[in-house]
């Protein structure tokens, strides 16, 4: 399935596409094999699909797939955050978090909803079989919307410690700020000069940056990684990450995104049809689009 511009949604769509992910760039989205495959099993008559939408569409976008009866659709990079401005209201854990991933057109009326945090939560009970609640985490990359969501939740959570390791550390002094006064966590920021460091401090590392994705070197201090580390690498690709494989080389347990994408995508398509998703479908969808065995 190609993907469509924000252009061809002025024009014209086709009548049973009436589900999308939204992003910039979007092209690398395995979102419509896994929510067709399920769209199929329950012979629902609609189609998912990719569409391109810049920061500067974003508005227009969501008026034309309001206008369009579009169903519902998903929002990845860099929409996450923008998109709040832009909604009629939004579920409460969307509004705790201050992100949001999914949109739902009721008859015209737009709300949003945050699937990210249970996508992770259920993502790291199936690769680690653990709770987060006593666990001392650190989220690299933490200025985009699904690691601003996670920390949220991670502060929200009230776990032991919480370390955000940032390039910019402006980027989430706010952020810090903002949860300082409302958890028990103990919340710092850190350069991404001091990662080594950090990880002798923690026990679970959630990358939530693009480290890696391109194949590019892992930075050293990903080296001080041991094999009592857990780390969830947010992103995904075709191939499980550079980060996974470097961290299960030195021992740790590691997970890539397609577990997160999985989980939050069944949760996604129960939000908009309001029935179990058919859970199985969609997974072996998902793995087969990725190549990866089930």
């Amino acid at each position: 399935m190609g993907t469509y511009s924000i252009q061809s949604l002025r024009e014209s769509t086709e009548a049973d596409l009436r589900l999308a992910v939204l992003g910039d760039p979007v092209d690398h989205s395995l979102s419509p094999s896994m929510q067709n495959a399920g769209l199929k099993c329950l012979h629902l008559p609609y189609r998912y699909g990719r569409l391109h939408v810049r920061p500067d569409d974003l508005a227009e976008a969501f008026d034309l797939l309001r206008k369009r009866d579009f169903i519902g659709w998903n929002l990845t990079l860099p929409h996450k955050l923008a998109a709040l401005d832009l909604l009629d209201g939004l579920d409460p854990v969307a509004q705790r978090m201050r992100s949001v991933n999914t949109v739902v057109n009721q008859t015209g009326r737009l709300f949003g909803f945050n699937t990210d945090i249970a996508g992770f939560v259920a993502a790291i009970n199936e690769a680690f079989d653990c709770s987060l609640s006593a666990l001392r985490i650190a989220v690299i990359g933490a200025g985009g919307g699904a690691g601003q969501a996670i920390v949220r939740y991670l502060s929200e959570l009230g776990i032991p410690s919480l370390i955000l390791v940032n390039r910019s550390a402006a980027k989430i002094e706010r952020l810090a700020e903002d949860l300082a006064g409302h958890s028990t966590t103990s919340i710092r920021i850190e350069g991404w000069d001091q990662l080594a460091g950090v990880c002798g401090e923690v026990d679970l590392i959630v990358n939530a940056s693009s480290v890696g994705l391109g194949g590019e070197t892992i930075d050293e201090g990903w080296s001080a990684l041991e094999p009592r580390h857990l780390v969830l690498d947010m992103v995904y690709g075709p191939m499980e990450t550079s980060l996974v494989r470097f961290a299960r080389a030195k021992g740790a347990r590691a997970a890539d995104g397609l577990l997160m994408l999985l989980h939050q995508g069944v949760i996604a398509f129960e939000i908009w049809f309001g029935k179990p998703a058919p859970f199985d479908v969609m997974r072996t969808a998902l793995w087969q689009a990725a190549g990866r065995e089930k």
